[in-house]
């Protein structure tokens, strides 16, 4: 009886101070309010708590400057305006330690619930959470790639086709974003690119704003052979295009493939639950009859 006294007394104690902990960052992270207004609430569904993250973040005064930060910065700057990318550098961070703060308040009351293995189960909610706001991140780069991937082909012909006909390479772009465009995330940069043009942004500039955007080794290898035209001239420019061309569609048959291994596996579940579903009415009576 006595060290389940002890036990319990542990578990209410560590609740509370969970609790106070949670209670005073909230308190503090309300400045942040405003800060966190803006955000979509589909890609952030906790916005509101994201307050309690920035005060994590301004008590051990995080630098947002090691090396997972610049590969984030990468990573932000092709989902979101660049010029935001700090921004969302800051909320990545603040809701990944708003998720862990969660976790450590769950963690006190699964321990009331549960025992030790309670306090274990909080304490991983709360590091899984952590860990999979960024790979949740990973995920949509990766969907993003898959897109640009398929789409890099038909892009470049396009530009090659308009060039035989005698447009340059900025005139080219300039139709394919305002006459041909799909919507798709490589048409959005391309739009970006343009827009970045015509407000005055140099050539240069606007194409490393679309690999940026599109930061993917076919766009790199086709902004690189643009690139390389604007600063030295020459006419080798579509013969070089035709052979990235190749590589494109090459590219764009293992990423077709990818998707469809990806829809078979997305099918194999309801196929299965379906089986189950046979399995049960067709044995059920037979079962109900021999009782």
């Amino acid at each position: 009886m006595s060290e389940s006294s002890n036990v319990t007394t542990f578990s209410m104690i560590y609740l509370l101070i969970t609790f106070i902990i949670f209670l005073f960052l909230y308190i503090k992270g309300k400045q942040y309010k405003g800060f966190c207004e803006p955000l979509s609430k589909d890609d952030f569904m906790l916005k509101d708590l994201f307050g309690v993250g920035f005060a994590v973040l301004d008590i051990i005064k995080y630098p947002y400057g090691s090396q997972f930060d610049r590969n984030l910065r990468i990573k932000l700057r092709e989902l979101y305006p660049i010029d935001y990318t700090d921004y969302y550098l800051r909320v990545y961070w603040a809701q990944s330690f708003t998720f862990l703060v969660i976790g450590i308040v769950f963690s006190g009351l699964l321990l009331n619930a549960l025992g030790t293995i309670g306090l274990i189960l909080g304490l991983a909610l709360g590091g899984a959470l952590f860990y999979f706001s960024f790979k949740g991140l990973d995920e949509r780069i990766e969907k993003r790639h898959l897109k640009i991937t398929l789409d890099m082909p038909d892009f470049t012909n396009k530009i090659i086709i308009l060039s035989g006909a005698g447009l340059t390479i900025r005139d080219a772009l300039i139709k394919i974003s305002k006459e041909m465009s799909t919507g798709t995330p490589l048409y959005v940069a391309l739009d970006e690119c343009v827009s970045a043009m015509d407000t005055g942004a140099n050539e240069t500039q606007a194409f490393m704003r679309l690999t940026d955007k599109c930061n993917t080794p076919a766009m790199r290898r086709f902004v690189s052979v643009i690139l390389q035209n604007i600063k030295y001239g020459g006419a080798e420019i579509i013969r070089a295009l035709s052979d990235i061309s190749d590589e494109q569609w090459n590219e764009r048959k293992n990423a077709s493939e990818k998707l469809a291994m990806e829809a078979e596996t997305k099918l194999l579940y309801p196929m299965m639950l379906m089986l189950f579903a046979v399995i049960i009415v067709t044995v059920t009576p037979a079962i109900l009859s021999m009782m």
